[in-house]
């Protein structure tokens, strides 16, 4: 009769379990870096993305209507029909619920910047062709893939105006768009400014600073970076920006420009 042996069992010990978790430590440790910068590389390809596809989105409404309008309309939806509740899928983003229109400046693309000064139409004015564009709004003319709405608290989901969706970057800050004379969607004012006088024609200039007019010669979407300032009037020497933007005209033929500095 054949004696049955048992086979021995060996446990793990403490000295391979540490062992094993130091490899885990060091490949997480190599790891982790690599993934945020790759994170950080697609972050700014796609920004570089938008800010192209929002100035895109201007030139379109510009030829429907006539107007380069605020970044956050271009994704209007046409008014809604007589009888739909206000706040609903198909009107919560229309005309129709638009808050302080009156505030909401246009851009007239026929009309040279300085002669809009202190006569800027807005979505309120009763002008045939603001009229007409907001009766007969030819968009959406943009998809955003993120927006932040206007008075929105972190984590507070019922918190802003449904009606102001301000189209986000990848860092969660609003894009802008500037002129040769400055802002026109501004850190103050996202929903839109008004077009101001350069520098030099004004008698107080705390409005518009001259970097920001000198800038860009023609109109530019921008997205201030990771850090989300306006690097180019930093005070620190050392600070080289990392805003991107992509300039473009209105009737001419644009081209690109994309920077990181």
């Amino acid at each position: 009769m054949k004696t049955l042996r048992k086979r021995s069992k060996r446990a793990t010990t403490l000295t391979e379990l540490l062992v094993v978790l130091a490899i885990i430590s060091l490949l997480a440790t190599l790891a982790v870096p690599v993934y945020l910068t790759q994170l950080s590389r697609a972050r700014i390809s796609i920004a570089q993305s938008e800010v192209r596809s929002i100035a895109e989105a201007e030139q379109s409404a510009a030829i429907a209507h006539g107007f380069l309008v605020p970044i956050h309309i271009l994704d209007n939806v046409p008014n809604r029909v007589a009888g739909e509740p206000v706040g609903s899928i198909g009107s919560r983003d229309d005309f129709d619920n638009l808050t302080q229109a009156g505030n909401h400046f246009l851009v007239d693309v026929y009309s040279t910047l300085t002669s809009q000064i202190g006569s800027q139409l807005t979505l309120s004015s009763s002008d045939r062709r603001v009229t007409r564009m907001v009766n007969a709004w030819q968009g959406p003319f943009l998809n955003p893939r993120r927006v932040r709405y206007e008075g929105e608290i972190v984590n507070d989901p019922s918190s802003g105006d449904i009606t102001i969706d301000l189209v986000a970057d990848p860092w969660g800050n609003p894009y802008r768009m500037y002129s040769d004379m400055g802002p026109l969607f501004s850190e103050d004012a996202p929903t839109g400014s008004q077009v101001l006088p350069p520098p030099d024609l004004q008698q107080d200039d705390m409005f518009i600073q001259q970097d920001e007019a000198d800038r860009f010669d023609r109109f530019a979407v921008i997205s201030f970076g990771p850090d989300g300032r306006n690097s180019w009037l930093s005070s620190d020497p050392l600070d080289q920006g990392d805003d991107i933007y992509y300039t473009f005209s209105v009737i001419q033929s644009n081209e690109t420009l994309y920077s990181n500095f």
